[in-house]
């Protein structure tokens, strides 16, 4: 009993010396043999990098991989992980992968864990959130990046995508009903805040999505605060806000005004596939929607994805991208799946080539590919969607034509979301927030 109880208090005094090291402001120290892995595997080809990751499993490792995307665990990912690795090294089995998934809280809760107790159990995550990711890993040195060279050194890359390393984009986006209502229209985004749309903007609460609020966070920036200026300031808004009434935010008075407003105005679900389910049911109602949900409304006499209008696009969009957005503001957000490695990690260099085949291979990117609003940060395995609503040459459902990830940055000026930039705002939002919507 002595000994456990030594055993248990040792444990104890090195998991408290982590976590004061971490709190002190020292960021923790991952294994050197780690970060020298992650060294080389960045100079490496797919070949040479998946012949280290092949000899470094050999007949009994086992990669273990934690992701809030059950996408990338799909046998299409992983046969083609195997058989490559089986390439290098035939005493491979099909059992070196293992890919779980679980919520966004709940990865950070559980590799923090592992992370402090010394645990080699996950080697890398597949996550989102750029909040949590920069406060609880970033910042920390719990997380360590790793850009793949055949991705670095690909053609049209843009390489603010590679730190934190990114494997793709998710859109959401405003769209709205207009079943019966044709001549609805929202081409602003202050539209939104008007008093007629209390009750009728249809969105995940951002207490549930971290998502949410990262995406309110970063509209008080300088650079989305200015945007929401011009929007106000052109003459296509519709909206009986009081801009005076948020003064005491003084320049930021645009992003607060449209925050609280949009706030007093929405519905909120636990979900978007619920929010989206709703949306299709109300003729006039506006969406803060996941792009990809629209694919889940299920076709009737009554509800169709013909009546829904993706705002930015406009009703009549078609194969031919718009030359310019049908929304003054922002068309939308596009927030992150990122991809790290863990500082203890046992496969490193198992986890960087399969972090190097769903980023850089069309086929196992493939499980990503067929839904709008997904895009890959490497352009040359996006899959060509801007045909989407044509069914037998016929523009049947315009909504589902979607461009690339280029047009609605570009001419869509969607807010990108920027992980060290939400973390340094959030709390001087948080408090705004959390009062705009226990007063709603």
């Amino acid at each position: 009993m002595k000994k456990l109880l030594c055993i248990g208090l040792v444990t104890l005094l090195v998991v408290t010396a982590l976590v004061c090291m971490v709190g002190c402001g020292n960021k923790f120290e991952p294994d050197p043999k780690v970060l020298e892995a992650i060294k080389d595997a960045e100079t490496l080809s797919h070949d040479e990098l998946f012949k280290k990751a092949a000899d470094e499993l050999g007949a009994n490792g086992q990669l273990r991989i934690l992701a809030t995307t059950s996408r990338g665990g799909k046998d299409t990912v992983k046969n083609l992980f195997i058989s490559e690795l089986q390439k290098h090294n035939s005493a491979v089995t099909a059992n070196a992968l293992k890919y779980d998934t679980t919520v966004d809280g709940q990865i950070y809760t559980t590799l923090q864990g592992e992370i402090e107790a010394g645990v080699q159990n996950y080697c890398g995550m597949v996550t989102q959130d750029g909040y949590q990711l920069q406060t609880k890993g970033l910042d920390t040195g719990y997380y360590l990046n790793f850009v793949p060279k055949t991705w670095k050194e690909a053609q049209g890359v843009d390489l603010s995508a590679s730190d934190p390393f990114a494997l793709q984009y998710n859109f959401k986006t405003w769209m709205y009903n207009n079943k019966g209502k044709a001549d609805m229209v929202i081409d602003n985004v202050w539209d939104v805040t008007h008093s007629q749309y209390k009750g009728k903007i249809f969105t995940m609460d951002p207490r549930n999505e971290n998502v949410n609020m990262d995406w309110l966070v970063q509209l008080t920036t300088d650079d989305q605060n200015a945007a929401l200026k011009e929007a106000w300031e052109d003459a296509s808004k519709t909206t009986d806000v009081n801009i005076e009434d948020y003064s005491k935010y003084g320049d930021k008075k645009y992003a607060y005004a449209f925050i609280g407003k949009f706030i007093e105005n929405a519905v909120f679900y636990g979900d978007d596939g619920e929010a989206m389910t709703n949306l299709a049911k109300t003729p006039g109602a506006i969406g803060w929607i996941v792009y990809s949900k629209i694919m889940k409304v299920e076709e009737s006499a009554e509800i169709s994805k013909k009546n829904i209008v993706i705002a930015a696009l406009g009703k009549d969009n078609s194969k031919d991208a718009p030359t310019a957005s049908a929304i003054k503001g922002f068309a939308g957000f596009m927030y992150k799946h990122y991809l790290q490695v863990m500082p203890n990690c046992k496969y490193p260099y198992a986890t960087c080539a399969f972090f190097e085949l769903i980023s850089t291979n069309s086929t196992a990117y493939s499980v990503w590919a067929g839904d709008p609003g997904d895009y890959p940060t490497l352009p040359s395995i996006n899959k060509d969607r801007t045909q989407g609503g044509y069914v037998e040459g016929v523009n049947t459902y315009p909504a589902l034509n979607d461009p690339s990830s280029t047009w609605w940055i570009n001419t869509g000026k969607a807010v990108v979301e920027n992980p060290a930039t939400i973390a340094s705002n959030y709390k001087t939002l948080q408090p705004f927030l959390l009062s705009a919507i226990a007063n709603k």
